[in-house]
């Protein structure tokens, strides 16, 4: 879900993104303080709301800050209208590998922004070979997420329990981006929380450049 920008503007109050109208502050040309006292209520109980809900959800994801030679360029270049390779390590739910790339997958697609692209396990010959995105379920090791770019063996744990997956978009065994998320009571492969994750996964490996997200400037 998106989340409108907050900006703060002198003598006015409180301006939304989403178009409301700004919430008057005391001392300004604006409606009387009895009026603020009616706006406050709804304004507590929706800041309330949002913070039970993120209290009450099962999944999260932490991204890593992206190399500083990742741009969104080259994920067109890596991506666009074609075959992205994806290395599953690891299955929390004892499928054959087949069935749990089955499970994944789908969840994967459409999150790549910009980018029209196919995320698979088997790609054809319009993959690039340089690229390809790790999605790590339960590594026995501490293993850094930069080193899921490797070609080696990644050891994982048996299935069962809460889940934590380690992910990385690599160049030629480099991550250019990498990101971790936990479930704390997966329900199995067609958990909806365990389909966010996923999602949610592929979503922080393909970030917008710092810039495209804060600044407020005429260039921007």
């Amino acid at each position: 879900m998106a989340e409108g920008r907050v900006t703060l503007r002198p003598r006015t109050g409180l301006t939304l993104s989403s178009g409301a109208a700004p919430l008057p502050i005391s001392g300004a040309e604006t409606p009387t303080d009895d009026h603020i006292m009616r706006m406050l209520p709804p304004l507590a109980a929706l800041l309330l709301g949002a913070s039970t809900l993120a209290a009450c959800t099962n999944e999260r994801v932490v991204a890593s800050e992206p190399a500083p030679a990742y741009t969104l360029s080259e994920v067109a270049y890596a991506a666009g209208n074609r075959d992205l390779r994806v290395v599953l390590h690891g299955d929390p739910f004892g499928l054959p590998p087949e069935r749990f790339a089955e499970k994944v997958l789908p969840h994967m697609q459409n999150r790549v922004m910009g980018v029209k692209t196919n995320l698979t396990t088997t790609p054809n010959d319009t993959a690039r070979r340089d690229y390809k995105v790790v999605l790590a379920f339960n590594v026995a090791e501490n293993t850094l997420n930069s080193e899921l770019c490797t070609n080696g063996p990644i050891r994982t744990s048996p299935p069962g329990g809460a889940i934590v997956v380690q992910g990385a978009f690599c160049r030629s065994g480099a991550a250019l981006t990498s990101a971790t998320g936990w479930l704390d009571r997966p329900q199995g492969p067609d958990d909806p929380d365990f389909r966010s994750l996923i999602s949610d996964m592929t979503f922080s490996l393909f970030p917008s450049p710092r810039a495209d997200l804060f600044c407020n400037g005429p260039n921007c």
